[in-house]
């Protein structure tokens, strides 16, 4: 990390100040200072248990229209002066932008935390003791095998731009993904995220990861056909983090989005609602400010099935002649918290609905054939069921979704009132996800 010579909190006015006097036009630091911890578990016993902390900064430069970007670790005041002057040195060289405009002139009041967070503690001992039950719960109601990762992280930030915003705020999460397992051939998946303690339940997603694989004992294969489906938390989050990446203005410019051209056109049914909330108090990525230290603010990006906007940041909302929703990313538009509005019907109304169908609990492996068109596939694992008279008849195994996002969109036919906080690493972005049916989707088969 280097010699730190100042309070980290001191770290982005220093770098704003020097790099005004050394020549640039805009310049903008977020530091950060990261509290984590991992305990990694496999075979019913923990393997890893990791601790750590790391703070560094990133920095923005703007020069005659030039931008240049780069990270640091090393906070002391040569290095920091060092990065400067290379940052100016490659902006000078770089093609101007002609969507370039100066950072948000401040400064700018941000809301206050309407709820008390207790200070998330990263205490090895703590998260030993929550894997250790979790664990123990999976075994003594039937699984024979139980793996998983939990993750908790506290992360300070301090930005400070020379468009005269300054702002803090402590970004937590707790996170547990674990794994039950009956034999080979029967899994299930349990998450449990909150924004600390309070709201944590890793009991609650050990039960739900054991009864999966009870459940999904002796599969069957499918048979390739188009089903009608619905889709739990798990894997209806994962794409779902892939349509609001979608709607980033910097994908669509990079020919990464089927939502180009498509502001203001139906691209899902008018049942669906998306939205970006960084102002949620339960939200595991909530934050108070953008990187340009725009304050953030609630953004509906599809309404009734339209879509409404891009996620912008000063930059993108130039070329689109619109303004910033408050989710730069100095380059990248990025969403903080995915939600997903619910719908009127709870989980068991949905399979009555239903009646004859697929129930998929789970995935990975989402790829695009086509990002612009938006052809996917993506494979099921753990719990994937025939329904048959809203009830579980058989497990199923080799299950590919393979199919295209707005037409699945399009087709979604009822949404759950019950929603999970979804979070793990085919989830990057937290959701708020519903259980979903959507009708008519088109299933393959996958290799074993």
């Amino acid at each position: 990390m280097g010699c730190v010579s100042m309070k980290l909190e001191e770290i982005p006015k220093f770098i704003v100040n020097e790099g005004i006097k050394l020549g640039a036009d805009d310049v903008a630091s977020l530091s950060y200072l990261k509290n984590e911890a991992m305990v990694r578990f496999s075979n019913n016993q923990i393997i890893v248990v990791k601790n750590w902390k790391t703070m560094g900064t990133e920095i923005f430069i703007g020069v005659d229209k030039r931008i240049a970007i780069s990270s640091l670790e090393d906070l002391s005041k040569e290095a920091i002066n060092e990065t400067l002057q290379n940052l100016i040195k490659i902006a000078k060289l770089s093609k101007q932008n002609e969507n370039y405009v100066q950072l948000p002139k401040g400064p700018f009041s941000y809301r206050e935390d309407v709820k008390e967070y207790e200070y998330l503690s990263v205490d090895d001992s703590a998260l030993i003791n929550y894997v250790e039950s979790s664990i123990n719960e999976a075994l003594s109601n039937g699984a024979k095998r139980v793996a998983g990762t939990l993750t908790a992280k506290s992360i300070d930030v301090f930005l400070e731009t020379s468009g005269r915003a300054s702002g803090k705020d402590r970004i937590n999460s707790i996170e547990i993904v674990i794994r039950a397992f009956i034999n080979d051939e029967a899994s299930g998946q349990g998450i449990s995220c909150s924004r600390d303690k309070r709201g944590f339940d890793p009991i609650k997603a050990s039960l739900e990861a054991t009864e999966i694989a009870k459940l999904a004992l002796n599969p069957v294969r499918v048979k390739p056909n188009k089903y009608d489906v619905i889709l739990g938390p798990c894997i209806f989050a994962n794409l779902i983090d892939e349509v609001m990446s979608s709607a980033s203005a910097f994908n669509v410019d990079a020919g990464l989005s089927f939502f180009s051209g498509k502001i203001g056109e139906k691209v899902a049914s008018e049942k669906f609602n998306l939205i970006d909330d960084p102002t949620l108090p339960d939200g595991l990525n909530s934050r108070k400010f953008d990187d340009e230290g725009i304050p953030t603010k609630k953004t509906i990006v599809i309404e009734n099935g339209v879509l409404k906007t891009y996620l912008h940041n000063s930059m993108t909302a130039k070329k689109y002649k619109t303004s910033t929703t408050g989710n730069a990313g100095w380059i990248v538009p990025t969403p903080w918290n995915i939600v997903v509005e619910k719908g009127e019907a709870n989980k068991e109304e949905l399979f009555k609905i239903l009646k004859n169908g697929l129930y998929l609990t789970n995935n990975w492996y989402t790829r695009f054939h086509n990002y612009m068109i938006g052809d996917f596939s993506t494979i099921c694992r753990d719990g994937a069921f025939e329904i048959a008279n809203g009830e579980i008849v058989r497990s199923l195994k080799g299950v590919r979704i393979s199919d295209n996002i707005l037409r699945l969109l399009k087709n979604i036919y009822a949404i759950s009132n019950e929603r999970y906080w979804i979070k793990w690493w085919e989830v990057p972005i937290p959701v708020l996800a519903p259980f979903v049916l959507i009708k008519d989707v088109n299933i393959t088969t996958a290799m074993d």
